[in-house]
């Protein structure tokens, strides 16, 4: 790479006006240090920009713009204790730097403040209020403002074909996050040495966002990774590699002879260039996922009430419909219904027209079809709760509108390499005329698995209804190193018509090995390790506490490894596991050993009361072991013993007054929940208390009904503070009552 001259020039510019301490030299690389006023953080923000040589000279040459967000312990303006931070100009790394990339290129960086205190607090040198979430900054929500700011005070080409967004570490987990949450924004994504996974999201309900779960983000935009081989990140690196090589057609990576650094830089903004020079499109059909209660992508705009941690998972949306729901947790994390939801389109539709609505509930097996009329737009605004729903839009006389209801791998629904699998695939007609003759295609999308049985007919699908294929699909992972296969199922009808979709399936080793040295928690205190390296002795689990597992208990299965009991991550599949919905997972989080934001995930299944004596169930077990700095991930069968009967009482998770005086507890057990009650004491009278019966029925304040959550709508109080006592009893008499945390307000 050329290197010209450089000169640096100071300039402060704030409201959109410019202020040039002097005249600038044609030939140069301009850093300008700015400022302007965010009402999204509602203060005044910083930036620096690098204007490429000749900017000043031609007024109508526009330019495209990478943004740059820096790491740990830098700014904007660069300084900081670490050396990883000299990569802008002269001979910071080694001359392959953001000026030297600018002077030879006729390109714009910006490079945001990622600082997060605010005037008077103590200097803190993390940046973006992540991990964990401590203001309500929140950067991604920032970066549309930014772009508009820029590019109305800059020359710059303002169309996403022409934006890109990059960052080192901190600032590469950012950038993975910001592009896949925009990507009408951005066009291509460059990430060195990102951190994995953090803490994030709204202050008062954040969640664990791990970037693996995310690849269905980046439909529509180039993205890569660049890293070191002496990395300290570059095991969780090898993680995410393994599972987006396999599903992602848009994605690749590079490892440089380097440690935590911008290794690469120059390659990897060509990688940027080069996707402006030839811009991916906007997929017909897309998916998304995000963690905020509201959003906007790809011009639908979706709103909820959620005031709890969780995740808006939108899949394989068209014109046509879509697939909506609310998880706590990714990729398989409990259903929140408790949600409601409003999805607004963009104008797609014919004026104040009627459409035919089908809503498939997935959860509740219930439907709904219904006309929606467009608006003077073209917009549609539909409605649902945060379960699992397959929404149909549909003009009076449209075809079929034909989608995958689901998909399992028999005999045990778990998918394993060197072996045949048949795969069921179910389809579902949220259209408003039936299809007929309707025949699939199944293949696979990667050469590591070969198809053996990949035809299936399914006849008629009525309006609204689900078939299953007549024969399984059959298909035989060649490779034992792969974990997920990606699969293509091109569908048709009688009339010629397709429908294309993708799934994904997990895969594990046919060889993976027995683990026969484990304890089971169900409501005891263990010690077991923590944070990678350390102990803590912790109550884990609910029931009896004698280590056996019996119906209506939770779990956490302990593996052993050199006399060290370590949590485990569950795959199963199993009528007798998890009930009702639930799906509880808890994490060790392994930042104070390896410095990276992680953590190792720990499921707690919760066994059905009615498993019988005597059942077997199965569990693929996975734990880490530490090795500094990587993580080795070690997996194997694990197989317990079901016994007892059901003696462990319900649980309560938690207790909320809404502001229309709904008072809500979320109730679990492994039989259904037959009695809840409340008893509301009023604080400044412990003598004066109200009480009441809350059902999970969906009406009279319920939300919906069979979520474990128990609702009543309270009449009209006095303005009173209270306190409150829940009592439950299950199917089989086992009765609980807590008095739960906080105080809650009725008026």
């Amino acid at each position: 790479m050329v290197r010209t001259s450089l000169k640096f020039y100071s300039r402060f510019c704030i409201f959109g006006l410019l202020f040039f301490s002097k005249n600038l030299f044609a030939g140069d690389v301009t850093i300008l240090d700015c400022r302007h006023y965010s009402n999204v953080f509602g203060e005044i923000r910083n930036f620096r920009i690098f204007l490429p040589p000749g900017y000043s000279e031609n007024n109508q040459k526009r330019y495209p713009v990478i943004y740059f967000y820096h790491g740990w312990s830098q700014r904007y303006f660069g300084s900081g204790p670490d050396g990883y931070n000299s990569f802008e100009k002269g001979d910071d790394n080694n001359g392959d730097n953001i000026a030297a990339f600018v002077a030879d290129n006729e390109v714009i960086v910006v490079k945001p403040d990622g600082y997060n205190r605010s005037p008077g607090e103590e200097y803190y040198l993390r940046p973006y209020n992540i991990g964990p979430v401590e203001t309500y900054r929140q950067y991604p929500l920032y970066f549309p403002e930014l772009v508009s700011y820029v590019d109305a005070n800059y020359r710059t080409v303002p169309d996403r074909n022409h934006r890109a967004i990059s960052g080192l570490s901190m600032g590469g987990f950012m950038c993975f996050w910001i592009g896949g949450k925009y990507p009408q924004l951005v066009s291509a994504i460059g990430n060195f040495c990102g951190s994995p996974e953090f803490v994030i999201g709204p202050k008062d309900f954040p969640v664990e966002y791990r970037h693996i779960d995310m690849y269905r983000n980046y439909e529509g935009i180039n993205v890569r990774l660049n890293y070191g081989n002496e990395d300290f990140i570059r095991y969780y690196h090898r993680d995410l590699n393994k599972i987006w090589l396999s599903v992602m057609d848009n994605y690749e990576y590079k490892i440089y002879p380097a440690a935590h650094s911008t290794c690469g830089m120059g390659e990897m903004f060509s990688f940027l260039m080069k996707t402006f020079q030839n811009p991916p499109e906007k997929p017909v059909k897309w998916s998304h996922i995000d963690v905020y209660p509201e959003f906007t992508v790809w011009d639908y705009e979706v709103a909820s009430d959620r005031n709890a941690p969780g995740f808006t998972v939108l899949e394989n949306v068209d014109s046509r419909g879509f697939r909506c729901s609310v998880r706590d947790h990714l990729p398989d994390g409990e259903l929140l219904p408790l949600v409601s939801l409003n999805v607004t389109t963009p104008p797609l539709y014919d004026k104040n027209t009627f459409y035919i609505i089908n809503d498939i509930d997935k959860r509740s097996k219930m439907t709904a079809s219904y006309m929606l009329k467009s608006d003077d737009q073209g917009k549609l605004k539909i409605s649902f709760n945060g379960g699992s729903h397959e929404i149909g839009i549909n003009r009076k006389d449209d075809k079929p509108n034909i989608c995958i209801a689901s998909f399992a791998i028999e005999p045990m629904n778990i998918a394993e390499t060197g072996k045949d699998m048949a795969v069921k695939v179910s389809l579902l007609n949220k259209g408003n005329i039936k299809g007929e003759v309707i025949k699939a295609d199944l293949s696979a999308v990667r050469k590591s698995t070969a198809m053996l049985k990949g035809e299936a007919d399914y006849g008629t699908i009525e309006v609204c209804k689900s078939a299953e294929s007549k024969s399984n699909f059959v298909f035989h992972v060649l490779s034992d190193t792969v974990e997920i296969e990606k699969f293509r199922l091109k569908i048709s009808d009688k009339f010629n018509n397709e429908w294309v979709e993708y799934f994904e399936i997990p895969v594990f080793s046919k060889d993976l090995p027995e683990i026969k040295e484990f304890e089971i928690a169900d409501g005891k205190v263990v010690t077991v390790a923590k944070e990678g390296i350390h102990e803590e002795t912790i109550f884990l689990g609910k029931g009896n506490g004698d280590g056996i597992p019996n119906p209506g208990e939770a779990i956490v299965i302990l593996a052993k490894d050199k006399d060290i009991l370590y949590r485990t991550s569950l795959t199963f599949y199993s009528k007798y596991i998890n009930p009702y919905g639930i799906n509880t997972r808890n994490s060790d989080y392994w930042g104070s050993y390896d410095h990276v934001g992680g953590s190792a995930k720990c499921s707690v299944p919760l066994i059905s009361s009615d498993c019988p004596a005597g059942q077997t169930v199965s569990f693929i077990a996975e734990y880490w072991l530490p090795d500094s700095p990587n993580h080795i991930i070690k997996k194997g069968w694990v197989t317990i013993k079901v016994s007892g009967k059901d003696e462990t009482a319900p649980e309560l998770q938690w207790v909320k007054v809404t502001g229309d005086n709904v008072i809500q507890a979320r109730i679990i057990d492994g039989s259904p929940v037959k009695n809840v009650s409340v008893r509301l004491i009023l604080k400044s009278k412990p003598d004066s208390f109200l009480e009441f019966e809350l059902k999970d029925d969906g009406r009279n304040g319920d939300v919906a009904g069979s979520d474990n959550v128990f609702s009543f709508k309270i009449p009209e109080q006095k303005f009173g503070i209270y306190t409150a006592d829940i009592t439950a009893s299950d199917t089989f008499g086992n009765r609980m009552t807590q008095r739960s945390p906080g105080i809650f307000v009725l008026h």
